[in-house]
């Protein structure tokens, strides 16, 4: 299976945003190449629909998101997030539970469908309706087990219950709010309460391992704050129902911290590294891998320059005045480098060490970077340098989360792509010694030939005055670096038994091993590295950044009413974007992220910054091309106003084509009121019956004729008898004959 072969339990499959329970492929007899894949998909009804797609199919629908592969999605880890944050979630199943529950939950929809059809929830009811139920639950094992269109004696499926186990399990199911978790056995399946431990055991020790950082703390310390945190901890688990964590006596979590946590890195973070070595002795080296991405190094770099914190554009625009303003700052690199190669796989500036340049940089290791040096203007070298890290190494810096054990947004980012990730100790540089020499090589071979350099100390700077030499600006440095990057790809190093890393990229990318398209789905990059913003809801769609997202979702939308929709027309509701693929978005709906691509089918893999570019000069183009016609466009609009303005002179009318009580009347409507919920003020001699002085006829006229003669009210026998007097009440009749003639 090329697309599938890596698919485990953990993994979930979605089509159009439905489950796949099955992935058949059928070969070609003799080629034995892939003609299609079968897949059970289930549908809004609870049922199974068989759905066929060729091999170049499942490309199109992978790219486009509406095939989507959510890698590790039923692992414990991220079975607990979705459990504490309010998801929909089988807790802490593992693929044989979910597939038993999942039977018992088709049981309880054909016995709800069946009550509505008029069964009697007995056992004589349900046997009535029996045949029909054991018809559809074979059909539905057939489909999802075996992607079979109906059951054949081949297939080995589960019969359906008694009619007692039915109603039971129904009657369960109905109370608890159709919730699937009250079908989970925790304690009479141990494998469940292996997990469960396993979740428990993993939360105690990451509160235990800030004794490997907290120097000051003593054991008893740390543990009494872990206690704590573990109470907290069973309070929101006791409010969603969970199982709770087992608090062990000091002495336990005593031996704990000193069987699991390093012992040397312990010691070289509360007593030094070198009280570490003399006690340990001699150490390994460091970690050792083989292929590409085994091992994935993210730290971040103070540069040792001074820069001007503004872009060459706003320096060329600025007066000598604001120029002596201009903020000297000295720019932060956060990289990610990849250990066996020894390339940069990921690069991201900022002014101040934060998680967004983090997430930035992991985001860069999944995406080819030649773009960048051909805009620069580098065209023999390449930076197609793309890989999926297994495994992320970083320390315990701000910008990668405050806690050392996880707990952060880089953190969750790193689980969510499917990586592990591994939290050195802060102030041990020799742990990461890949990422640091190139960080001394960056300060050696190229900051210290640039104007600005400041040097790690003033015995290092020597006589340059950097105060004075400053002149590059941020923007700038940005493209110097990048071309250092360029230039270190292809320079020999000695890590690497003096080969280049280009060449060592290039000869490992071809090996087995480099599996570059087990890429997260465009869905799990934008919930790990995207960013939360609000989209504007119009009647095409949802707008932002003047592109137009729309899907079946969104349309359904419509249809409901008001109040049940997750946003009015005219509103903004939350999404979130990620920038370097504005393909689709996600949008935050009912506690999920709801995919919505892109109607612009170009819009795939196009980044935000590439798409306002690309407005920005279409809008110039606009310009350009609404300047040439200007010419034409004045001449056309003075000849039609001038030619009116003659017409209305021959017909003695206003400069408008009103009358002068016209105007009047327009100016005092816009004098009236000065707020736009003030009822505007009129005077008692401003008000003008319209009844009485020309206004809309409501009545019969106040004259009979062009006589002066006043129109009597009474004397209604003059008026024509019509076919609505038989309506009227005679009261006028006997009025008209106690008058005297």
């Amino acid at each position: 299976m090329t697309y599938f072969h890596s698919i485990n339990a953990n993994d979930l499959v979605t089509f159009e945003g439905h489950e796949v329970s099955n992935i058949t492929p059928a070969l070609d007899k003799h080629t034995r190449d892939i003609l299609h894949y079968t897949m059970a998909v289930k549908n809004g009804d609870g049922g199974i629909d068989l759905r066929k797609f060729r091999p170049e199919e499942i490309r199109h629908l992978v790219e486009n998101e509406v095939m989507i592969i959510k890698r590790g999605h039923f692992s414990p880890v991220m079975m607990r997030d979705r459990q504490l944050y309010a998801g929909r979630e089988i807790n802490g199943a593992n693929a044989a539970q979910r597939a038993r529950i999942d039977l018992i939950e088709f049981q309880c929809r054909l016995m709800k469908h069946s009550q509505a059809m008029g069964m009697k929830l007995t056992r004589e009811g349900v046997e009535e309706y029996r045949s029909a139920m054991e018809r559809d639950f074979a059909a539905y094992q057939a489909r999802k087990v075996y992607s079979a269109q109906r059951p054949s004696t081949s297939h080995r499926l589960h019969p359906l219950p008694s009619n007692s186990t039915l109603l039971r399990s129904y009657r369960k199911y109905r109370k608890a709010g159709f919730n699937m978790n009250v079908f989970l056995q925790v304690k009479s399946e141990p494998a469940d309460t292996d997990i469960q431990s396993t979740v428990d055991f993993y939360f105690v020790m990451e509160r235990l391992g800030k004794y490997a950082t907290m120097t000051e703390s003593t054991k008893g310390e740390v543990i009494a704050d872990m206690i704590e945190e573990v109470k907290q901890e069973n309070a929101l688990r006791r409010q969603n129902g969970l199982a709770e964590i087992k608090i062990l006596s000091q002495r336990q979590y005593e031996r704990w911290i000193d069987l699991y946590l390093d012992p040397f890195e312990v010691c070289a973070q509360r007593e030094g590294l070198s009280v570490a070595i003399s006690k340990f002795g001699s150490v390994e080296p460091g970690r050792r891998s083989t292929a590409l991405g085994e091992l994935v190094i993210f730290d971040a770099w103070r540069s040792h320059l001074k820069v001007l914190d503004c872009t060459r554009d706003e320096f060329n625009g600025m007066s000598e005045e604001d120029r002596q303003d201009v903020k000297l700052i000295s720019p932060w690199v956060t990289t990610a480098i990849d250990f066996t190669s020894r390339a940069i796989v990921g690069l991201s500036f900022s002014r101040t060490p934060n998680q967004d340049a983090s997430l930035e940089c992991l985001r860069m290791c999944y995406r080819d970077k030649t773009y960048l040096l051909r805009e620069m203007g580098i065209q023999e070298s390449h930076w197609n340098m793309v890989c999926p890290p297994h495994e992320v190494s970083n320390d315990s810096g701000s910008e990668f989360g405050k806690e050392p054990f996880g707990g952060a947004r880089f953190s969750t980012a790193v689980r969510l792509l499917g990586s592990t990730q591994m939290n050195g100790a802060a102030g041990v540089s020799e742990l990461r010694g890949a990422m640091e020499r190139f960080y001394w090589t960056s300060d050696r071979k190229w900051a210290r030939y640039l104007p600005g350099y400041a040097g790690r100390n003033p015995q290092a700077r020597n006589d340059r005055k950097y105060l004075s030499e400053a002149c590059i600006c941020f923007d700038e440095f940005q493209t110097l670096y990048i071309a250092f990057v360029a230039e270190y790809h292809s320079s020999q190093h000695r890590g690497l038994n003096w080969r280049t890393p280009a060449n060592v990229w290039k000869e490992l990318s071809e090996g087995v091993d480099y599996d570059v398209t087990n890429m997260p789905s465009p869905a799990q990059f934008r919930e790990a590295c995207g960013f939360h913003t609000t989209a504007q809801v119009t009647k095409d769609g949802i707008r932002y950044a003047g592109a137009i997202y729309s899907n079946q979702f969104v349309r359904n939308e419509r249809k409901a009413r008001l109040a049940d929709r997750i946003a009015p027309p005219g509103t903004k509701l939350e999404i979130m974007v990620d920038p370097f693929d504005l393909g689709g978005i996600s949008v935050l709906a009912h506690g999920e992220l709801i995919t919505v691509r892109c109607l612009d089918s170009q819009m795939a893999g196009k980044s935000l910054r590439e798409w306002k570019a690309e407005r920005q000069l279409e809008r110039m183009k606009a310009e350009m091309e609404a300047a040439a016609q200007d010419g034409a466009r004045r001449e056309a609009k003075e000849f039609w106003q001038n030619y009116s303005r003659s017409i209305m002179r021959s017909s003695d009318i206003g400069i408008f084509g009103y009358t002068q009580a016209e105007i009047d009347r327009m100016k005092y409507g816009m004098e009236f009121g000065k707020g736009q919920h003030e009822k505007p003020f009129v005077g008692v001699d401003e008000y003008t019956d319209p009844l009485t002085e020309g206004g809309t006829q409501t009545g019969p006229s106040n004259r009979i004729d062009s006589d002066d003669e006043l129109y009597d009210p009474d004397d209604r026998d003059l008026d024509p008898k019509t076919s609505m007097d038989r309506l009227r009440s005679g009261a006028r009749d006997r009025k008209s004959k106690k008058r005297p003639s």
